[in-house]
C-alpha cells in the first residue's frame, strides 16, 4: 500500500484562511470515498476543532506527539462527512514540539492507512522541521500586496529546501487594489493550484460550524474547492474513484449526506 499522501497547509502571516481551506479540502476529499485525517497543528490557535463543531477536545495533537495518548485514541470523526480530526487543545501556553517528537510523530503518520494527511499549520515555517516526510506544502494567500509578498518570501524558502510545493489564491474579489491572478502566478512562476473566491458561506459555515461545501455545494466557494481536489486526487496518483461519488456524483452524495432528497 501506497504511503499517505501528505499535505502541510501553510502561510507566512495568518488571517489568510488556511484552516478555512484545510477543513474544506479534507472534507471534499472525505466525501470524494478517500480516507482523509486532518491534523491540526498549530498549538498556538488551534481552530480546525472551531470550525468541525469539535472545539471541546481535551485530547488531541499535542498528547499525541508527547506520547500521552495514542493517534486512534485521540481521533474524532466528523459524522457529516466522515474526515478523521485530530484536533488541537487549547491551553494557556503556547507549545513548540521536541524535534524528536516531531519526528516520531511524523514517521508514525506515514504508517498509517489514509489516502490524504492534512497538515493545519502555524503560520511560518520552522526548519527542523522534518520536511522530508511532507508530500508536499499548499500555500495559502490572499490576493494583498502583504500576503502574496509573504507568502512568496515562504515558497521561495520551501524551494531551497526541495519541498515540493502548491498555491492556492483565497478570498478573491478582483477589486482594483488586489493583485490580479495573472501577477501573482507571475510572481509564483507557475500556476495556482486553486482560485477561490469570497463568498458568504464561508463566514456563516464558521459561525455554524459546517464545512461551506455542506452549507451550500453549490457556491462559488465550493465548486472552486472541489475543483481543487479533483486536482490533488490526480496529481498525487490516486486513482481510486469510491462508489459513493460515481452515483449520481458529489452533489448526489452531499444531498445523502444532509438528508436533501
Amino acid at each position: 500500500m501506497a504511503e499517505p499522501y501528505i499535505i502541510r497547509i501553510s502561510s507566512q502571516k495568518g488571517g489568510v484562511g488556511k484552516t478555512t481551506v484545510a477543513v474544506n479540502l479534507g472534507s471534499v476529499l472525505s466525501l470524494f470515498g478517500y480516507k482523509t485525517l486532518i491534523v491540526d497543528t498549530d498549538a498556538a490557535n488551534p481552530t480546525v476543532g472551531f470550525h468541525l463543531g469539535m472545539n471541546q477536545a481535551n485530547v488531541g495533537y499535542k498528547e499525541v506527539i508527547t506520547g500521552k495518548s495514542t493517534l486512534n485514541e485521540a481521533l474524532a470523526i466528523h459524522g457529516a462527512t466522515g474526515l478523521r480530526v485530530l484536533p488541537g487543545t487549547i491551553g494557556p501556553y503556547s507549545f513548540i514540539p521536541a524535534e524528536r517528537d516531531n519526528l516520531k510523530f511524523m514517521e508514525m503518520l506515514t504508517t498509517t492507512k489514509y489516502d490524504f494527511i492534512i497538515l493545519d499549520t502555524s503560520p511560518g515555517f520552522v526548519f527542523s522541521e522534518p520536511i522530508r516526510f511532507y508530500s508536499e506544502a499548499l500555500l495559502i494567500t490572499t490576493p494583498e500586496a502583504s500576503a502574496c509578498t509573504s507568502c512568496m518570501r515562504l515558497a521561495r524558502n520551501y524551494t531551497e529546501e526541495k519541498l515540493k510545493h502548491n498555491l492556492v489564491v483565497n478570498r478573491v474579489t478582483n477589486r482594483k487594489y488586489e493583485f490580479s491572478i495573472e501577477e501573482i502566478e507571475d510572481m509564483y512562476e507557475n500556476k495556482a493550484i486553486g482560485i477561490l473566491p469570497e463568498d458568504n458561506t464561508v463566514p456563516t459555515s464558521i459561525a455554524e460550524h459546517i464545512p461551506a461545501f455542506l452549507v451550500n455545494p453549490k457556491s462559488g466557494f465550493s465548486r472552486a474547492i472541489r475543483e481543487t481536489a479533483r486536482r490533488y486526487v490526480s496529481k498525487s496518483e490516486i486513482l481510486r474513484i469510491a462508489p459513493e461519488a460515481g452515483k449520481g456524483g458529489i452533489l448526489g452524495l452531499v444531498r445523502k449526506v444532509i438528508g436533501i432528497s
